[in-house]
């Protein structure tokens, strides 16, 4: 006797399954189970990965589903109190395969009822009926409808259902037997034996197994719980037996003892194998089905792309730097290797998509990944960076000794990329092409967080341990290793072995980490067949109605069906953008393809750091990096590119690569053939091509062999690398290298290849960061407004990059009802802001607007517009947000906007009463000439009402209303005017918080514009604060004790100057505030010394111990001073900003103690002066 376990849920049953797929093979291998079925709940999410595993592990793959079955249509509109029962299904061959796919895609397409997290895909009886063949079903759990039916007595009905399931599945339909230990089970098995007997239906023992093992009971139930939204103490809630894990035969026979003869439960667990023996191949696990691309007559796919490279390459010819005849070569041997590989019809559907963007206008990025090296991919438009002339290799894109799919990921216009989508979906054909799922597992830092909200442990404590787990190379680390030897934090181990709480917590969390949580569309993957995709991938529905797969990524690739990647770039938008900015403003064409490859202004631009919206370039660190190498060339810019990544940045590689481009460090090169290879980085080995060519000249490989090399290499493993290193070494003496410089070159290889990167990458990248720079210094006002423009629904950007304008001597004027388009745009030098940015104008106002401009001229007045825009073209919403905002400030008596809001209500209803005589022929005297004209306009308006005088608002007003509709500041920054107050005490802007470290002390001087109190659980107060400066925003966090000192100071709108600590949670980071005081009254103590004084230890002692004689107590906040230090040398005078544990708060007594011991100090002035103070509230 053997058990097969038929009846299985993996953590593809969202948030209901605890089983991972590999150890649930593995798992199955141990306990000798030589057959595993598959059936999450409606899904077959995990099904490629299921024959994968098993196929390693020699086990007999199942694929199923637990279906839901209704009575009656699935088109029909869905009952009240309508029934959803549960169905094992399970696929016996590759008939019954596609048959299940199709239920699957049917149920998900057509087919959902309920709702939120009680929805469900459900098929009806007569679809299983039409896809039958194949098919082997059970009758699944408790849910399922002859369970029912025995449950609520009525048995005649139960015996009619299994009537009709054995007309319809005949000997592949069998009667579900299970034993959780429930009274329930025992009913209904005791009648599942009658009815089998009476009809002669075989019955199968399954145990509907939700995790692996009786240790994962706990951590199960905690999904649960995530899933509903419970604690696990809560008495009410959704809760399994325990006994829902994977049994072993030895246990099965133990089951069902107490109601049911053994010979019966034998056969009934023999019928499982039965069952797994009666599933045979599914033959999906192919090699690469590419869709069937239209060709030309008598042409093969081969034929036509040979003649279509040609033809293009003859054309590009004139515009290429090396003899054409290397061209041709490199293009045959290229296209003869693709032949070969057997990927000519891959290479033409995917220059065909290329051509229809580059045909409709829509930007595309010059490539990405390896595709750069390929000539063919060059000559067709499929990537424009020249490989030969950038020396990049096309075996590192195809190689001829290793068989595997090419893989061309195509950037777009991030605003335009769909277009491109539709037409391969039209190409196709729509049951052809689908986009991609992907799953968003749990992670450490989540899932603890989890488990600590379903244990029911405060989320203080939470978030304390989760952010003990450092984030490796954009991962957290996993919990094993966290309370492992190698840990990264002792401190998360001592926790976790002293604490028994944590302990427990920890291991709870351990045991769900990785598992799937939720489904989501993969950012770019869209897979294309040949045949109709419900025959061979399971298909649902996003969220947002889109047609996705069943099976992620690497499994679509597993199935050899074509996968491509249409990733949507907003850069290349903007560049776009900037284009037609340009041509507008003074119709200068700029063909980006070809802009001067050395300007002096993009590399001065580079040099100085002004990277604000540079492609690639604009994140703290990087901007040092470019400032401090001052880049030259194109070289240059690819290869910091490549060196600003993890690996490289932990080996010193960028340091390096800076002194020696300046010449302060000498370059040593273990072989004198390595300086043509090595040259134009500098003796660093930073591209994985660099290493290919050092295996080629040097060793005599091959370029394949080379990228074989190349890979082996940054795998590292032991035994390959032994037999590549002696290969290498034999190779390299045939070409005259002795031993021993052969086995230092190769450990040198071996050390840059876990650094190396991709150049056909970098460099197709580098063009686009060079092309940002180009616009940008050349055309700046244009380059910004499309910057401003791209990044329009992203505040915190926007606030940046007029900072950035700002610096530059762009001004950015706000929106204004007569001058503003949708977008930002450049206007004599200045860049007015684009009515896109203004929350609540949709697209169909802001095009009414536009359009009312043009054809009836600027508008006068709130009549005016009113008139030309009655309420059904632009609400009232539209017109508040239009008036608070500022954009009618022109047309505003005096820029009053409260008198526009008071006539808003009257002017709207005298608009309406006009619109409608209108309408229907009738009106007043002054209404006679009805066009709008410069001699008309003013007398149609005569009879617009106007309400009495109102005063302004406040600035406060105007500036807090600024905010909500625009989220920043328009008229007016209450920061503005302390730009050098500023840049003395608080030199890091809060855009620049994410690049600072842990826990960092910093100060700020900011703007509080939201507060939100807070009662902890021992009922003390706190504050989390949004908080503003003039180059961006963040969250700050006020603790009890803090706050208990502070809460004078932190009001609404108040301009305070802060102390703190930089705080990173996961994604975000945040100020924990120690310190503050406002800045109205704040005055610095300014202490003078010369040169020669600040460089005496002795003076900068004694000023040490003057200064903390005042230094202020822990329990005294609020009026804090900042210390400056001023150094007057030759070349004038120098601040230097004090740190916080020099701040005083005694003023006069310091200044006293300072005089005394023969210190030059004084106070300077108020930072603000009394005509800029603004109220708070």
């Amino acid at each position: 006797m053997t058990f097969v376990p038929l009846h299985n849920h993996s953590d593809y049953s969202l948030l209901d399954g605890a089983s991972q797929l590999p150890q649930m093979v593995k798992l199955a291998k141990q306990l000798k189970i030589p057959a595993l079925a598959l059936t999450d709940h409606g899904v077959m999410y995990g099904a490629i990965e299921l024959l994968k595993l098993c196929k390693s592990a020699q086990i007999k793959p199942i694929i199923g589903n637990e279906m839901y079955v209704i009575n009656g249509s699935i088109h029909e509109p869905q009952k009240k109190k309508e029934r959803r029962y549960h169905l094992v299904v399970l696929a016996k061959n590759a008939t019954g395969y596609k048959n299940l796919v199709r239920l699957t895609t049917i149920s998900h397409l057509q087919g959902i009822r309920g709702r939120g997290i009680f929805s469900r895909a459900c098929i009806d009886k007569q679809l299983l009926k039409e896809h039958n063949e194949g098919l082997i079903v059970s009758t699944a759990c408790l849910g399922g409808e002859i369970p029912q039916a025995i449950l609520h007595g009525k048995i005649e009905k139960a015996i009619d259902i299994a009537s009709w399931y054995q007309e319809v599945f005949g000997d592949d339909f069998y009667l579900e037997i299970q034993d959780h230990g429930s009274r329930e089970d025992r009913i209904v098995n005791v009648e599942m034996v009658r009815i089998a007997k009476q009809l002669g239906i075989n019955l199968v023992a399954t145990n509907d197994s939700h995790y692996l093992t009786k240790d994962d009971i706990e951590a199960h139930d905690a999904l649960l719980c995530i899933l509903t939204g419970k604690v696990m103490s809560d008495e009410k809630r959704l809760r399994y037996t325990g006994t829902e894990y994977i049994k072993s035969e030895k246990e099965m026979c133990l089951l069902f003892r107490d109601h049911i003869e053994e010979n019966i439960i034998v056969t009934a667990i023999e019928n499982t194998a039965r069952i797994a023996a009666k599933v045979g191949e599914y033959d999906l696990l192919k090699d690469y089905q590419m869709p069937l691309f239209p060709i030309p007559v008598n042409h093969t796919p081969f034929t036509y792309l040979s003649e279509i490279s040609q033809q293009a390459l003859s054309h590009r010819i004139g515009t290429l730097t090396r003899d054409g005849a290397e061209y041709f070569d490199r293009l045959n041997y290229e296209l003869k290797v693709i032949n070969e590989m057997g990927f000519p019809t891959y290479f033409l559907v995917v220059w065909d998509y290329i051509r229809f963007a580059r045909e409709q206008g829509i930007p595309v990025g010059p490539g990405r990944g390896s595709a750069a090296g390929s000539l063919v991919a060059y000559v067709l438009g499929i990537t424009n960076i020249d490989p030969v002339a950038n020396g990049l290799l096309f075996e590192r894109f195809l190689n001829p000794e290793r068989k595997s799919m090419p893989d061309i990921d195509t950037d777009f216009c991030i605003e335009r990329r769909n277009e491109v989508i539709d037409y391969v979906t039209a190409r196709y054909g729509d049951n052809k092409v689908a986009q991609i799922i992907t799953f968003n597992r749990m992670t450490s830092k989540a899932v603890l967080k989890d488990v600590a909200r379903v244990l029911d442990i405060p989320y203080t404590e939470a978030d304390r341990l989760a952010k003990l787990i450092p984030v490796i190379r954009g991962k957290p680390a996993t919990l094993n290793l966290m309370i492992s030897n190698d840990t990264p934090s002792p401190e998360f181990l001592r926790k976790y072995l002293s604490n028994p709480l944590i302990h427990h917590w920890v291991n709870m969390a351990r045991r769900i980490e990785g598992t799937n949580k939720t489904f989501g569309v993969h950012a770019a993957g869209v897979v294309i067949s040949a045949q109709p995709l419900d025959e061979l991938v399971p298909l649902q529905l996003n969220n947002e109605g889109q047609i996705i797969t069943q099976y992620f990524m690497e499994d679509i690739e597993s199935m050899g069906l074509l996968k491509m990647d249409f990733l949507g770039l907003k850069n290349l938008t903007m560049i776009e953008k900037t284009i037609d900015l340009v041509i507008a403003s003074c119709g200068e064409e700029i063909d980006i393809d070809r802009l001067p490859s050395g300007d002096i202004e993009t590399f001065e631009l580079l040099g100085r750091g002004d990277v604000e919206g540079v492609f690639q370039l604009e994140s703290g660190g990087m901007k040092q990096i470019v400032r401090d190498l001052k880049p030259s060339c194109l070289d240059d810019i690819s290869s910091i590119l490549a060196l600003y990544r993890p690996g490289p940045l932990d080996a010193g590689l960028i340091p390096k690569f800076i002194n020696r481009k300046h010449g302060d460090e000498i370059i040593n090169l273990a072989h004198s053939g390595l300086e043509p290879i090595l040259a134009d980085t500098y003796g660093i080995m930073v591209y994985q091509e660099q290493i290919m060519r050092i295996a080629q000249d040097l060793a005599g490989y091959t370029l394949g062999e080379a990228d074989l090399l190349r890979r082996a290499m940054g795998k590292k493993k032991v035994s390959e690398m032994q037999r590549h290193r002696n290969v290498f070494v034999q190779k390299a003496g045939d070409k005259g290298i002795g031993e021993s410089d052969a086995e230092n070159l190769f450990d040198q290889m071996v050390l840059f290849a876990e650094y190396c990167f991709n150049k056909s990458h970098s460099a197709a990248y580098g063009a686009v960061t060079y092309q940002t720079a180009y616009l940008k210094a050349h055309y700046p006002a244009a380059y910004m407004a499309a910057l401003l423009t791209v990044n329009s629904g992203a505040s915190d950007k926007v606030q940046r990059y007029i900072s950035n304008c700002n610096s530059m001597g762009i001004e950015v004027r706000p929106p204004d009802i007569n001058g503003s388009d949708r977008n930002f745009t450049p206007r004599s030098g200045s860049i007015l802001f684009g009515l896109s940015a203004i929350r609540n104008l949709g697209e169909g106002a802001i095009r009414q607007i536009c359009e009312s401009r043009i054809r009836h001229g600027l508008f006068t007045s709130l009549a005016d517009l009113c008139d030309r825009l009655p309420i059904t073209l632009l609400s009232r919403r539209n017109l508040e947000c239009l008036i608070n905002c500022g954009a009618m400030d022109s047309i505003a008596p005096n820029g009053n906007r409260a008198q526009l809001i008071s006539d808003l209500d009257i002017t709207i209803d005298w608009a309406d009463s006009r619109a409608k005589d209108r309408a229907i022929g009738q009106g007043n005297l002054f209404d006679l000439p009805v066009s709008y004209n410069k001699n008309s306009s003013r007398g149609n308006l005569l009879t617009a009402p106007s309400g009495p005088a109102v005063e302004d608002y406040p600035a406060t007003k105007k500036l807090r209303l600024e905010k909500e509709i625009v989220g920043f500041y328009l008229s007016h920054h209450p920061l503005k005017q302390l730009i050098q107050p500023v840049h003395l005490l608080a030199p890091i802007g809060l855009a620049s918080l994410p690049e600072q470290e842990d826990k960092s002390k910093i100060s700020a001087i900011v703007m509080v514009p939201e507060i939100k109190p807070i009662i902890t659980k021992k009922g003390d107060m706190m504050a989390v604060l949004q908080i503003e400066d003039l180059t961006g925003s963040s969250e700050a966090v006020v603790f009890p004790k803090v706050y208990s000192q502070l809460s004078d100071y932190i009001i609404l709108d108040a301009r305070l100057l802060i102390w703190g600590s930089v705080d990173h949670r996961d994604e975000k980071v945040q100020i924990i505030i120690d310190d503050c005081r406002t800045i109205d009254e704040l005055r610095i103590l300014i202490i003078e010394l010369t040169l020669s004084e600040a460089g005496d230890v002795s003076i900068q002692h004694k000023l040490r111990e003057c200064l903390l004689l005042h230094q202020k107590q822990r329990s005294e906040t609020g009026l804090t001073t900042p210390v400056v230090v001023s150094v007057k040398g030759n070349l004038g005078c120098q601040y230097v900003r004090l740190g916080y544990e020099f701040c005083v708060n005694d003023i006069q007594s310091a200044l006293n103690t300072l005089h005394k011991q023969n210190f030059s100090a004084y106070l300077s002035p108020p930072v603000v002066n009394s005509r800029d103070k603004i109220e708070t509230k």
